[in-house]
């Protein structure tokens, strides 16, 4: 009964605006080919729907599924249905508690446990591209943990990108919580791209010299801090977590970014420290490069950065970088990664880019002494650990 009232209230009970045949071809809101059938044939939606509480991208992702009814029964776009020999199907679906998605993961696991999940260097913060000068277009090999989020929205019936990510892990992306709550209520966000270099070509060549193509993941959950605060003055605890619904493939263009979670970044970055930003220079709601970018910025003390943010309440949750004229975290995305290089150790034998901070906000790009705003990741080490699982 919960479920058929909750397809009532989202609008799928009934005839949907785009109707297809039961068990017609159709394409899911992440651009999958599928089929369209009953609800109770889609594990995807049906685990969707069990979860204790639909979000406001759940509900928007299952009214994009939408493909029709049969016999006043909503159909939804499935990439992997499970259809039975026998039609038709049910009359009413069956969901058990083992269909939430949140129950499929281990109970129990201590933050050492789940910091295991996360790749250590030397098997992340690798990349094959040693051309790291700030302002250029960066090789097709750099910054292979730098994601593109994209989401559909309902209005237009489009597909687009807004912000980017780092691959942290093979089931994770990091970014801004800004990215993801701060988006308008027609769109859904649907799925990461990885691998990604020239926007306009797939697979990229260079010199003579093609890569994989891209990998497009379907989103699986949005994991935003609790405490976030977005308001015309003040941003805080500006990040977030995308749970992929299948694990990204390690390539030479895909691999993930380390973390700087133990006790040795905790005074990381240093005062003056120079940082690498890249991306395409989107934001949530302007397009940027078709070209993957990248530059260097350096820190600036706290105190330079609130006299420059007199109302925002700049703290040590933060960090500050930039102010040099035409160089400035624009030439990312809104939610990449603000980044170190570590020098290579006895243990990590070659150097290794750690994700520092997420791009947060900042005044008008690329201005002289206006430093961006980056969430700096080893205070929220805790946090991530919290909400990443196998």
């Amino acid at each position: 009964m919960l479920l058929w009232t909750v397809l009532a209230l989202i609008g799928l009970w009934g005839d949907a605006a785009a109707q297809t045949e039961y068990r017609g071809a159709c394409n899911t809101p992440v651009k999958e080919p599928g089929t369209c059938v009953l609800v109770a044939e889609c594990d995807f939606i049906r685990r969707v729907l069990a979860k204790p509480i639909l979000e406001k991208n759940d509900i928007r992702y299952i009214e994009a599924s939408r493909c029709g009814s049969y016999e006043r029964k909503a159909l939804v776009c499935c990439a992997r249905p499970t259809i039975p020999t026998s039609s038709p199907a049910p009359s009413s679906p069956v969901i058990s508690a083992n269909d939430n998605v949140d129950n499929r993961f281990s109970s129990g696991l201590t933050l050492n446990d789940r910091l295991k999940l996360l790749p250590q260097a030397p098997q992340c913060g690798v990349q094959y591209d040693d051309r790291i000068v700030g302002g250029e277009r960066a090789g097709i090999t750099a910054y292979p943990w730098i994601a593109r989020i994209e989401h559909f929205d309902q209005r237009s019936n489009k597909h687009a990108f807004h912000c980017g990510g780092s691959l942290i892990s093979e089931r994770y992306v990091l970014t801004a919580a800004h990215c993801l709550s701060g988006v308008p209520k027609t769109w859904t966000i649907t799925s990461v791209r990885l691998g990604e270099w020239d926007t306009t070509s797939n697979p990229d060549c260079e010199d003579g010299e093609c890569y994989d193509v891209v990998q497009d993941i379907a989103v699986e959950r949005l994991i935003i801090h609790e405490n976030f605060i977005n308001t015309r003055t003040e941003v805080h605890n500006d990040i977030a977590l995308l749970r992929l619904a299948s694990p990204a493939q390690y390539t030479e263009t895909v691999t993930p970014i380390c973390l700087p979670l133990d006790g040795s970044f905790t005074n990381r970055p240093s005062e003056g420290s120079r940082l690498f930003v890249a991306g395409w220079g989107q934001t949530e709601f302007d397009s940027g490069s078709r070209f993957k970018m990248h530059v260097s910025v350096p820190t600036v003390t706290m105190q330079h950065c609130q006299s420059k943010y007199p109302a925002a309440n700049i703290d040590d949750r933060q960090i500050c970088a930039g102010g040099e004229a035409g160089k400035d975290s624009c030439r990312g995305d809104s939610g990449g990664p603000l980044m170190e290089v570590v020098p290579p150790t006895r243990q990590q034998p070659q150097p290794a880019f750690y994700m520092m901070g997420v791009v947060s906000f900042g005044r008008q790009c690329g201005l002289e002494s206006v430093p961006g705003v980056y969430t700096k990741v080893n205070r929220f080490g805790d946090w991530i650990l919290n909400h990443i699982e196998p």
